[in-house]
């Protein structure tokens, strides 16, 4: 199976937690959710009536993440403004025409994306783009302010593995549904976390699937012996194993027995 690895990064990102009001919080890593949005920017299909997460998601559109850099927070305020009617109405306060809301970012962000389609000409597209630094729309990490850079790491033929009983280094975040009883090899200087991501989402934009995923804190690999992992070895020798998130309740994989 063809893979598309390719890195994209930016000095600020925010992917606000679903339980969040007030004050937004974000989720340590960009979930599989928001790459949807990422991968649609960089091929140029269209948001209007979400044509991009349909096409995305009829080409059978498979998204791996790993994190490269450390995770790191900070929170401050953002001032908002009263823009609607396409109108800015001062907003009759005290304090003035604004609102400030404290939001919580992500700051100096990294990841590793493993991109995987069943429809080749939408993957040679996107193979070609990310290869050239190409893109039709402005991509960014969460917020449309939040911009972010790319860049064209490898390609790969992987294969599917199967559990082989021991903990394997994985390049990619892991979710806890997969991996094996007391199969996680705890390693000093890691700080392990886990956390609620939102998945998969339907052709209205409504989260359809949340995974507990287990990462490093630190932008480490960790060693997890999984279910079902991909398998493939780059151009400089490099083996590369990792997991699709977004493909967990997929019936093509249910089908190969893979899923316990």
């Amino acid at each position: 199976m063809r893979t598309l690895i390719f890195d994209i990064w930016g000095e600020w990102g925010h992917f606000r937690k679903y339980y969040s009001t007030s004050s937004p919080l974000t989720f340590s890593v960009l979930p599989p959710s928001t790459a949807y949005g990422i991968l649609g920017a960089i091929l140029g299909l269209s948001k209007e009536n979400n044509m991009y997460l349909t096409k995305l998601k009829e080409a059978h559109t498979r998204i791996g993440i790993g994190l490269i850099h450390p995770v790191k927070k900070i929170m401050f305020g953002l001032n908002l403004i009263n823009t609607k009617g396409n109108v800015w109405v001062p907003k009759q306060r005290r304090e003035g025409a604004r609102t400030q809301i404290r939001t919580e970012f992500l700051k100096d962000v990294r990841y590793r994306l493993f991109v995987s389609m069943d429809d080749q000409v939408l993957y040679n597209k996107l193979l070609s783009h990310i290869q050239q630094h190409k893109t039709y729309y402005t991509v960014s990490l969460g917020l449309s302010e939040l911009l972010a850079n790319f860049q064209f790491v490898d390609e790969i033929d992987s294969h599917l593995k199967k559990s082989t009983g021991e903990p394997i280094e994985m390049h990619t975040i892991v979710p806890l549904s997969l991996i094996q009883h007391k199969g996680i090899r705890i390693q000093p200087g890691k700080r392990y976390k886990k956390e609620r991501l939102p998945i998969d989402m339907d052709d209205n934009r409504i989260v359809s699937a949340y995974e507990e995923c287990l990462f490093d804190m630190n932008g480490q690999t960790i060693e997890a012996d999984v279910a079902y992992y991909y398998e493939g070895i780059g151009n400089n020798g490099t083996i590369y194993r990792y997991v699709f998130l977004n493909e967990l309740h997929s019936e093509k994989v249910v089908q190969k027995g893979v899923v316990l």
